[in-house]
């Protein structure tokens, strides 16, 4: 790693959206103001959901379209060059994702 990632945000331990087993809460551990969170997070579910198959998860996507959304999102928010390896976004899109894939099953059940 290099001494660039090294001083940024690290991802805390565990998973996102698991606070009690072990996890962590995106919004707290971000600890941005509620607007610029929910910013974000409209954001984030619009990019999402314009540019990604939210039939599947994330593990299943195209590298170029999730390297688009990455993208997009960090020129509307560049203060997440901060975190190591762009965490919060990530977080946000397999969090999503994982909802989003989850309801699409649930339909055809």
């Amino acid at each position: 790693m290099s001494s660039l990632e090294d001083s940024k945000i690290p991802k805390p331990a565990g998973e996102p959206g698991h606070p009690g087993r072990g996890g962590y809460t995106l919004f707290e551990d971000l600890d941005w103001n509620p607007k610029a969170f929910a910013k974000f997070k409209k954001s984030m579910h619009s990019l999402i959901e314009d540019h990604l198959d939210t039939t599947k998860c994330a593990s299943a996507q195209s590298p170029v379209l999730l390297k688009v959304v990455r993208g997009k999102v960090l020129d509307n928010f560049p203060d997440l060059e901060n975190y190591s390896n762009l965490w919060p976004v990530n977080d946000m899109i397999m969090t999503h994702l994982k909802y989003m894939s989850g309801r699409t099953r649930e339909k055809w059940l």
